[in-house]
This record gives C-alpha cells, structure tokens and sequence, in this order.
C-alpha cells in the first residue's frame, strides 16, 4: 500500500489509530525532535538543581550523565511503542489498565503536562525579561505561552518542522555559552565530597525530567511506519534526548558553580557583562523554550481527548483539537503567572511526586509490552468499550479495570513513599539514608516484581492459546 506523505499541514488525527496509508517518516526523525526539544539553555535551569542540592561539580556532572542514561533508555523504549501500535501513550495504557482504568494514568498525566507547561512558561519568561529589562515577567510569560500554543495548534508536522530548523541557532546559542563558561574558568574537578543524599537526590530529580517524557513520547513516533525497526527508534529518540539534555544541563551545572545557582538567566548575564551578545542568547533560548512548551499542550490535548473517549466518542477533526487545548494553556498559564517566587524548590518537589507517580507506571507498561505481551495487542479494542480491555477474567480485568495493573501500582507507590525525600515531606527509609532519595529504585523494583509475577500467572485467554500453538 502507498503512503500518502501529502498530509495537511493542519493535523487532522488526535487519538485515533494512524492508518497505514497515512505514515510516513524515517525513525532518523526522531533525533531532531527530542534534541533540538532539550537543546536550549533553559534546560541548564534542572542541571544547576544538583549543585542546589549540595553537589560539588564533579559529582553534579556524574549525576547529570548517569540521570539522563536512566532516563532517556526508559524513554526511548516507549518511543518504540508509537510506531509499532499508531496510538498515543496514553491510549494504550488501556492495555495494561483496562478500558477504564486506564483513567489513573491519564488523570496523573493531566497533572504533569499542566506541571511542565507552567514550570517551562516561567523558565521562558525569565529569559525574556532578562534579555529585555524593564518587560513585565508576566507579560513575558505570556508571550512565551502564545508561542507554545500556535505549534501545538498546528500540530504533529509543526512540531517536527520546528525541531529540525531551530536545531542550528540553538546549538549555536549553547555553543556560545558553553565556550564563554569554560573560558571564565574557576572549576574545581575534585573527586572528594561525595555526599549520598543530595547525589541520589539529583540523579532521580534528574531522571525524571527524561522519564516523564514516557507518557507521551510515543506521541510523535505514531506516524512512522508501522515496520520501522524498533532498534532505530529507541537509538534514534536516546540519542536525540540524551545528547540535548545532557550537554544543556552541564551548561547548568558550570554556571551554578560560578554565579548563582538559583538564576541562570542573571548567571547568563554575569558571564558576558550584558550587552548584545546576551540578549539574542537569551531570546534564542526563550523562543527554544517555547517550541519545547508546545509538547507539553499537545500531550495535554491528546491526554484529555483520551479521557473524553473513555465516556463517549471525539470526532477527530482541527475543531476539536483546538477546543481540547484551551484548557491545558489556560489553567497552565493561569500557574504560571502566580508560580511562588521559591521557584527552585517548588520545581524538585514536582519532580519528586512525578518519580512516585510515573516510575510504577512506566515499569506495568514497559513490562507488559516487552515482556508479556510482546508488543501484541488488540489495537481497535483499545476504543472498545465492551471489548477485551473491558472484561478478560484470566487477566483479571472486570468492568474495565485490570486489577492486577492496580495492585502492582499500588504496591510500586506504597513502597516508594517511606523513601521519599523532599521540602515538604522525608520517610523514614529516606531519613534512615541520611535525606537521599531512594525512592525510584524499590518503586521500580517491587512495581516490576508484582507485575511480572500476577501478570504471568494470569495472561489473557488469547495469548495463553497463541503460546501454546
């Protein structure tokens, strides 16, 4: 069958499945997206948050680096999924959770798309208002978030586009930082110091801004051919994301140990003196931050129309993208401009809830489809709601909950949470390790044993037969 590559520039699709005559692309595709979406500046913002934590350098680069392998190997699995079923993440969590109870993730997911777009709109109006002083920070903010809402209003092929042609000004706009900080000198590359807790504190607040990406990243691999090698897509979505925010965030970590830790955008400032040069720098990255945002609107489209079809069908139409936006900009925004001044400390606290939240879910959904399933699933009963993801007994899936999907997430965040450690709340585990948090590592542990024991022990009917043909 030939595929149609003449596809509106406005996109049409939101949830639904992709048919095959309309994919198109290469799994090389993917680099730009996810390097050019964390090759900016403002990503130096989560590197300096290790020496916040109390890193000296060298342990703030060895946790920025080993972060983002965890993170993005994580991420770029799920990657994989996209062009393999043509749905949206999320959609496809029903093959774990049930037609219904699918709604837990997604529900999670509206929290950490309105999260990130308000946390990445602020980081955006900081640049801007640094790069023209006197601007108002919220009208900054604002623009930024306008800029964000016309991508995503455009959709998939804007995104794209966007991703391969902004990749030459904003790696010339790190390029320059990055030389300028080098030069200013001033390291101290000491392997002494190492401090358990605000290491292993960095190393999950960092792998989680990768990590997070999982419950949409599959989102802009949906329309690659469904024979792309599965290989190509977790090499060409790991690569794009690790190189991006790996080099951005050791950006963030030499200027935290040089200026202010807490400011990149004055730190930035500080290094050149002000003048031009800083400026275009800064509105470089600031209208980066901007395209980035757009991922954040459209997973948050995507999501709530996946919550929608849960209860009733969305026609796939522009109409209905657009109105599906409206509230992610607007209750985004809304955070935004009235985001507490503390803005470092309410953004780790963020990032440590997010951990508790997706880590479970990502190791139900990477384990059921690598593992279990074999990435073999009924794509048209994921929009069945009478059909196998609605009831399955031998996968204990009733009324439209898989109950062995709950109990393992369940199981994932109750042993997390004793090894939580924030601003706002330290279990006794996290206390007992001197204030690191631990708590990724028995989450992702118990969640996977769980899952993997009742999911073996009770596979549905039409894979039990499959096996033993």
């Amino acid at each position: 069958m030939s595929r149609d590559t003449s596809a509106p520039a406005v996109e049409s699709h939101h949830v639904d499945v992709i048919d095959p005559a309309h994919r198109h692309g290469k799994a090389r595709d993917l680099f730009p997206v996810w390097f050019s979406a964390n090759l900016n500046v403002g990503n130096a913002f989560f590197g300096a948050l290790a020496v916040v934590l109390g890193n000296n350098l060298f342990w703030s680069i060895v946790a920025v680096v080993l972060a983002n392998v965890a993170g993005g190997a994580f991420m770029a699995l799920h990657s994989v999924q996209g062009s393999r079923l043509g749905v949206p993440q999320l959609i496809q969590s029903r093959g774990q959770f049930g037609f219904y109870g699918a709604l837990l993730p997604v529900a999670l997911a509206a929290f950490l798309f309105l999260g990130f777009f308000a946390t990445t709109a602020v980081i955006g109006g900081q640049y801007v208002s640094a790069a023209i002083p006197g601007l108002d920070l919220g009208l900054s903010i604002a623009l930024i978030a306008l800029l964000s809402l016309v991508l995503a209003l455009v959709g998939y092929r804007a995104i794209h586009t966007a991703a391969k042609w902004g990749a030459w000004p904003l790696a010339i706009a790190v390029v320059i930082v990055t030389i300028a900080s080098l030069a200013h000198g001033g390291f101290d590359l000491t392997m002494s110091g190492f401090e358990p807790a605000p290491f292993f504190a960095a190393f999950g607040l960092l792998a989680t801004f990768l990590l997070t990406y999982a419950p949409y990243v599959s989102d802009y691999s949906r329309y690659l051919p469904q024979d792309t090698p599965a290989r190509d897509a977790f090499r060409w979505t790991f690569t794009g994301a690790f190189l991006g925010t790996t080099w951005t965030e050791l950006v963030g970590v030499m200027l935290a140990v040089q200026f202010d830790a807490n400011d990149i955008s004055a730190s930035i400032s500080q290094l050149f003196g002000g003048g031009p040069v800083v400026a275009i720098v800064l509105l470089v990255t600031a209208v980066a931050i901007g395209g980035n945002n757009a991922l954040n609107l459209y997973g948050g489209m995507l999501n709530l129309i996946t919550a929608i079809t849960t209860f009733r069908p969305v026609p796939a139409s522009v109409v209905v993208r657009i109105v599906m936006l409206i509230p992610t900009f607007a209750i985004g925004l809304w955070i935004a401009l009235t985001a507490s001044a503390d803005f470092s400390t309410n953004v780790g606290i963020f990032l440590s809830f997010l951990l508790i939240a997706f880590v479970p879910w990502g190791a139900i959904n990477l384990i059921d489809y690598y593992w279990v399933r074999h990435g073999d699933y009924d794509v048209a009963g994921f929009f069945n709601k009478r059909g196998v993801y609605y009831s399955d007994a031998t996968s204990w899936t009733i009324a439209g909950v898989n109950y062995k999907a709950l109990t393992a997430y369940a199981a994932g965040v109750l042993v997390c949470l004793p090894f939580v450690s924030n601003a706002v709340f330290q279990g006794p585990g996290a206390a007992w390790f001197g204030g690191a948090d631990l708590s990724w590592i028995p989450g992702l542990l118990a969640t996977g044993a769980v899952y993997l024991v009742l999911a073996k022990r009770s596979q549905p009917a039409e894979l039990v037969v499959e096996e033993a043909r």
